[in-house]
């Protein structure tokens, strides 16, 4: 995962090239944002080809949720 200055949200492409292992590589990425206690708040495949972007919520989402 890569430092860039971002805001609350946080796009992480990733380009899984055929001879790499798809699986560990997103794994790994899933494990680091967990590191910094990102949530994962959506995945979309983007055309053509091997690429996925993860989207990050650096804050922790309520989903709508109050305390009360």
């Amino acid at each position: 995962m890569t430092e860039q200055p971002h805001g609350r949200y946080f796009a992480e492409e990733l380009v899984l090239e055929e001879d790499a292992e798809a699986r560990g590589r997103i794994q790994h990425s899933l494990d680091a944002g967990e590191s910094r206690k990102w949530h994962l708040v959506g995945v979309s495949d983007v055309p053509p080809g091997r690429r996925v972007v993860l989207f990050w919520d650096t804050i922790r989402p309520s989903f709508g949720r109050t305390s009360e």
